[in-house]
């Protein structure tokens, strides 16, 4: 027979143990998925804080946004209730505008849902989109466009590879 106390130690390690655990395994990760028609040009303007940005042009007639919103685990293990809740709040309400063929995507504006997520965002949009993107913090890639292209990043890597067409 095992004494009570050992019991009472044992289940006491078992929910320290899932307790340990729990918090990464809750950390968040969701996705997001828009398609834009375009009757025009697309012009796509991208002003983030943090995050990559991946840009393909390619033979259609829309934009393409898929965004990978990410919660930190750090901030996720010490709430994840909250952690939760601001990734469901960003994909409700995405910091992205659609005016006619403008398509406008910044940084998160909430302070804590600045502290808590990033957003990578992978976009097609049609070859000869204008588009111009900024990064503070992360990388930046344009591929595949033959329209105009402005593309930086304060500490983030920058690659532009173009197509040229005459």
């Amino acid at each position: 027979m095992i004494p009570s106390n050992l019991k009472r130690l044992a289940g006491a390690c078992a929910i320290a143990a899932l307790l340990s655990v729990a918090p990464a395994a809750l950390a968040e990760t969701t996705s997001l998925d828009m398609d834009m028609a375009i009757q025009d040009t697309a012009v796509l303007d991208i002003s983030v804080d943090s995050g990559t940005v991946a840009i393909n042009g390619a033979d259609i007639d829309h934009v393409s946004v898929h965004a990978k919103i990410s919660i930190d685990d750090r901030r996720s293990s010490v709430d994840p209730m909250k952690a939760g809740s601001i990734a469901g709040a960003i994909k409700r309400s995405p910091p992205i505008e659609i005016d006619g063929d403008k398509i406008v995507i910044t940084s998160l504006t909430k302070r804590t849902h600045q502290r808590y997520a990033t957003i990578a965002y992978e976009i097609s949009v049609p070859r000869d989109a204008t588009v111009t993107v900024h990064s503070d913090t992360g990388n930046v890639t344009v591929s595949g466009v033959t329209g105009p292209v402005e593309a930086t990043s304060e500490s983030g890597e920058v690659t532009v590879c173009l197509l040229y067409t005459s």
